[in-house]
């Protein structure tokens, strides 16, 4: 059970960093004003999202490990 607690987080971590590097390529081929008017909204989400994961893992990590003392 415990090797999928992280399981979906991990997924939608995954899935927000592989979004802000295909956005792009995306904004080159749409060549869309409007889309490169949400890029930094986007990006500032998708950042969110990925270091959200990793800090709350390494929070995880750490109080796992202690109750484990």
């Amino acid at each position: 059970m415990t090797a999928d607690r992280w399981k979906n987080r991990r997924r939608m971590a995954w899935l927000a960093l592989l979004a802000g590097l295909l956005f792009p390529l995306l904004l080159l081929w749409s060549d869309s004003d409007q889309l490169g008017s949400v890029a930094g909204a986007f990006y500032i989400f998708c950042t969110g999202v990925v270091a959200s994961y990793i800090g709350w893992a390494s929070w995880d990590d750490v109080q796992f490990k202690e109750a484990d003392k």
